[in-house]
């Protein structure tokens, strides 16, 4: 007679849907040249496990789709340009510039803007463009000065990154 272990049970991991937001482009910054990723729909998803958070990501497309944590930076440009930073092994961060296009937009980012203040390490308008287009090839040769300048200032303490931001801001705003 042969005895079976009983299975434990199955636990299906649920996804939330806390914001979505419809058109928006993805570059990613990449050895001083922005790749266009994808368009679509920004959703902010968080995955639960028997109702207990695991995890927040940002999904562009089935194929698009990162992390948010409270410690990765994630700067508002303007209105409508967000610049997201996440580290990875090698010590070089992925950085992905967002545009939202189109109009309409308004609470949506409000919303957005509030979310990532609570579950991030977010700055809004420190880079100012005054609302002009942000052309994510001309911004990606800098980027590799601004991830080395949040880096700084993340291994100083928090405290810093603002700073940093500042300082990166105002240099690439002054080129």
């Amino acid at each position: 007679m042969q005895r079976f272990a009983p299975q434990p049970p199955t636990k299906t991991l649920k996804q939330e849907l806390l914001l979505k937001i419809p058109r928006c482009t993805v570059h990613l910054m990449d050895n001083g040249d922005a790749l266009e990723l994808g368009k679509g729909e920004f959703k902010l998803i968080r995955v639960l496990d028997d109702d207990v958070p695991l995890a927040t990501i940002v999904k562009v497309t089935d194929d698009l789709q990162w992390p948010l944590t409270k410690d990765e930076p994630v700067v508002k440009l303007d209105s409508v340009h967000y610049l997201f930073s996440l580290p990875v092994k090698d010590g070089k961060p992925l950085s992905y510039g967002v545009t939202f296009v189109g109009r309409g937009h308004g609470n949506s980012l409000s919303s957005l803007d509030s979310f990532l203040k609570e579950h991030s390490c977010f700055a809004a308008g420190v880079g100012s463009t005054g609302d002009k287009h942000v052309d994510w090839k001309a911004y990606a040769p800098r980027i590799e000065d601004y991830n080395n300048v949040l880096a700084k200032a993340i291994a100083g303490g928090t405290g810093q990154i603002v700073k940093g931001i500042f300082t990166c801001s105002n240099a690439y705003i002054s080129q």
